[in-house]
């Protein structure tokens, strides 16, 4: 149960005041309560749309999420979606009415979640290939099971959709359809802080990684939070002290600040490939990248694929994600976009009016079409046209 605290009118007006007297008053008590929330936040509820753990393995754990009453349970097409290794899961399922599983599930889809866990120090030489063509691959086999389909539609978020396009090149026998959500795909020398960092010549992943061992989130936190440090630092509190007594405007502030803090770390190998080959040397697009002794070809993934971005994304720039459509080999090609930033994509108001209806009826649509004809060859397809939907 939440026990998110709003201040009620009458907390506001202290004590047997008139005059000028009254407003300061006022004004003081919510800058106090707003730093009691901000310094003491209270706990609130996050990850509610029921769901049960069907698959468990080491730290990570598979989420089936319950039929919506008085819908079918049959014939529903099953859509796994994959997280980043950074934070936890629930920003997919933050609360109820902004959540991305529960769209999915109130369209006629049946959703799956991967939680990673929190991994130990057992997990610290954890590769990308444990992930890619270990964990993810049983869990789509779980999938499978479950659900009784033959495929699997898969939504991968920021560096788990990273693994996804990876899962689906080495196993494309396996997706029927693979939504790509401001995901790093394609290294561009521009477009945000990070990439700047990442790609300098003296940033040397596997040095962090042998330093740490297990990167803590710590370390992932701060970089994050000089991305944009007014408002890491300042413009979310005043925020928050301007709109104190909007209980959904506090409780929303609180789960976000829950998510942020919620984070976990990663093993240093998967850490030092993921920079060095993606950011550095743009080995998924470019081609020469290897995992499990097979090289990683974009051009086999010929089911249909959506890219999904956020224009103000500071983390992922668009382009990193959208210009993976150049070197895929399907001739299915939708991208959606939305005038928000890379957690907006999934929590914002804007999002579930505008674009999560689209994504699902995506899905929907290309499970009731026949799968698309594998485009022949395998060079990298450059430019040609794919669809393109822009929300507002």
């Amino acid at each position: 149960m939440s026990t998110t605290y709003v201040a009620p009118p009458e907390a506001m007006e202290g004590p047997d005041l008139e005059g000028p007297v009254r407003p300061v008053w006022a004004t003081y008590e919510k800058f106090r309560q707003a730093l009691e929330l901000a310094v003491h936040p209270p706990h609130v509820e996050v990850g509610q749309t029921p769901h049960r753990t069907i698959y468990e393995e080491g730290r990570l754990k598979l989420y089936r999420y319950d039929t919506p009453k008085g819908q079918r349970t049959e014939g529903r097409p099953p859509v796994l979606c994959i997280y980043a290794l950074i934070n936890k899961p629930y920003i997919m399922d933050l609360q109820p009415g902004r959540s991305v599983v529960e769209h999915l599930l109130h369209r006629g889809l049946d959703v799956y979640l991967t939680d990673w866990g929190t991994p130990n120090e057992l997990d610290r030489d954890t590769t990308i290939d444990d992930y890619v063509n270990g964990c993810i691959d049983r869990c789509v086999d779980q999938v499978l099971s479950a659900s009784g389909d033959e495929k699997v539609n898969i939504l991968g978020y920021c560096m788990g959709g990273s693994f996804s396009a990876m899962y689906t090149a080495l196993h494309p026998e396996k997706v029927r359809t693979l939504a790509l959500m401001a995901a790093p795909l394609v290294a561009t020398p521009t477009g945000s802080l990070l990439n700047a960092w990442a790609q300098a010549k003296e940033f040397d992943g596997w040095k962090i990684a042998r330093t740490y061992g297990l990167i803590p989130a710590e370390f992932f936190n701060d970089a994050f939070g000089m991305l944009d440090p007014w408002r890491t630092e300042y413009l979310k509190f005043h925020d928050l002290l301007l709109h104190m007594d909007d209980r959904e405007f506090v409780e929303n502030f609180l789960r976000m600040e829950r998510w942020t803090s919620d984070g976990i770390p990663m093993a240093g190998p998967t850490y030092a490939e993921f920079v060095t080959n993606l950011y550095q040397r743009n080995l998924l697009a470019k081609g020469g990248w290897k995992l499990g002794g097979k090289e990683l070809r974009l051009s086999a993934i010929t089911m249909p694929v959506a890219t999904i971005v956020g224009l103000k994304d500071n983390l992922v720039p668009p382009e990193m994600t959208s210009r993976v459509l150049e070197y895929i080999g399907s001739k299915d090609r939708s991208h959606f976009e939305l005038p928000t930033g890379h957690i907006g994509l999934s929590v914002s108001r804007s999002s579930q009016e505008h674009l999560w209806p689209r994504v699902a009826d995506w899905f929907l649509a290309r499970n009731r079409a026949a799968p698309a004809a594998p485009r022949p060859g395998g060079r990298p397809r450059r430019g040609g046209k794919h669809r393109r939907t822009r929300s507002k």
